[in-house]
């Protein structure tokens, strides 16, 4: 990507968290990008446009780092890879805070960055499933990958506000979502705090 269109990204994500909406003009965005409305006009098609390109490339970066350090880590385990998914998404939030504020808005709501968060879980959670790892009972997928995305959001959450480091918060968070899906607390407390696999450069 160019320099010019990460500035823009950059502070499109900063106005889009710090707002909580769509809600900015080009002007607002040139400013804070600190490039003419010109060359705005040039690399921007709308806003609305811009939160869906920011979007999609939050899912190309962060979803690629992590599927490096997971093949890294090696463990086919399900609740091991659920953990450390888990958790190398607070870490990315916690190193990039603006992103991980955008999240902490948008995780919830929208549907492409739901499907983000919740997407590579859902898939270790489908092969815990078939292994019999989990114990879902009634829970529906939709309601597990709600689950997934309200543990993720809330560790985000927990870490931009203070209240606990990334390390503490995204083992909570693990710890928490593994015994929802009927892993014993011994053994969900111990795959929570196993060494986490380093995280390619973005």
């Amino acid at each position: 990507m160019r320099a010019t269109n990460k500035r823009i990204n950059a502070a499109a994500i900063k106005l889009f968290a710090e707002r909580g909406s769509l809600d900015l003009t080009m002007s607002e965005l040139a400013e804070a990008a600190q490039v003419s409305r010109g060359t705005l006009y040039r690399n921007v098609e709308s806003i609305e446009r811009l939160f869906d390109q920011v979007v999609e490339e939050l899912a190309i970066e962060w979803l690629a780092r992590v599927g490096v350090a997971m093949d890294r880590h090696g463990d086919t385990d399900p609740a091991a890879r659920l953990a450390v998914g888990l958790r190398l998404f607070v870490r990315l939030a916690h190193e990039n805070q603006a992103l991980g504020r955008f999240i902490v808005r948008f995780g919830m709501t929208d549907t492409t960055l739901r499907g983000i968060l919740s997407g590579p879980p859902m898939h270790d959670i489908e092969q815990g499933v078939a292994a019999r790892r989990y114990t879902l009972g009634g829970a529906t997928e939709l309601g597990v990958a709600s689950l997934v995305i309200g543990t993720v959001v809330s560790a985000v959450w927990m870490v931009l506000e203070g209240h606990q480091g990334w390390r503490e918060a995204g083992s909570s968070a693990a710890e928490l979502l593994l015994r929802a899906l009927g892993i014993t607390a011994e053994e969900a407390g111990r795959i929570a705090v196993t060494d986490l696999p380093d995280l390619p450069l973005d």
